[in-house]
């Protein structure tokens, strides 16, 4: 399994997960266009993807998935709250399958577990993702507002993480943004902070983890130098050799072994 993140910040998330036949997107928060355009990019046909799933009913993650959905005939993946407030903006599509947090399933050779994720949203949904037969595991953790319980025991053995680290505290406090939105974005169903996911990660670390991909960055309050540094001062700490990423609002990240 490898996956590429074709964009990823409050502007649009969508990220490629390719198996050994099946290739899937994680939402689909940007344009139709915009997902053929980053597909091309990662040389990927378009007509191989062959479902998406929705995390969250946020226009930065389901903008594009009705026109997908619509062009390519395949279906979307969500759950039954998140696909309720979420269906008129998606629009009419062909198939939706509904999945419940906690309850795993598969998808051709994927096994998927959903799971909850605190956010300001109906019902956030987060994956732990494998392919049948392997030991590698990604697990998609953004959108959360703090490191539950549930999310440590989730990510303690993933392989492959792509971790929220949305804001700089320091940058959000003193920023331009209005008191009532910075109180939204560091609150307990916000977006994980740089610190944040320093924190987890210092929690959950093995030695099995090959990749870190750091996403959902915000290009107001973040800087990419900025939580890099962070992480990488986690990972000196702890002597950690795995690789680390930072996924962007324009540019596809590159293919990354799962």
């Amino acid at each position: 399994m490898k996956i590429c993140v074709l964009a990823s910040g409050s502007k649009g998330n969508s990220i490629l997960i390719s198996g050994i036949q099946t290739n899937i997107l994680i939402d689909a928060g940007i344009s139709g266009k915009k997902i053929s355009e980053k597909l091309n990019y990662a040389k990927v046909d378009e007509n191989s993807i062959k479902a998406i799933f929705i995390t969250h009913e946020h226009s930065d993650h389901i903008k594009g998935a009705g026109v997908i959905s619509r062009k390519l005939k395949i279906p979307i993946f969500a759950n039954k709250s998140t696909f309720q407030v979420a269906k008129n903006r998606i629009g009419k599509v062909e198939s939706v399958y509904f999945f419940e947090n906690g309850n795993p399933f598969t998808f051709n050779e994927f096994l998927i577990e959903p799971f909850s994720v605190p956010h300001d949203c109906e019902e956030n949904s987060c994956f732990k993702i494998s392919e049948r037969n392997s030991k590698k595991k990604l697990v998609i953790l953004t959108d959360a507002g703090y490191s539950t319980r549930l999310i440590k025991e989730k990510i303690k053995n993933s392989s492959t993480i792509i971790l929220e680290s949305n804001h700089d505290f320091d940058k959000l406090i003193n920023g331009p943004y209005d008191w009532s939105l910075k109180q939204r974005i560091k609150s307990n169903n916000g977006h994980l902070s740089n610190s944040q996911a320093c924190e987890l990660m210092s929690e959950i670390i093995h030695p099995n983890l090959e990749n870190i991909i750091l996403a959902h960055l915000s290009e107001e309050n973040n800087k990419p130098e900025i939580a890099k540094s962070e992480m990488h001062k986690i990972l000196n700490k702890y002597g950690h050799k795995c690789n680390l990423f930072i996924a962007s609002q324009n540019e596809p990240t590159d293919w990354i072994e799962v």
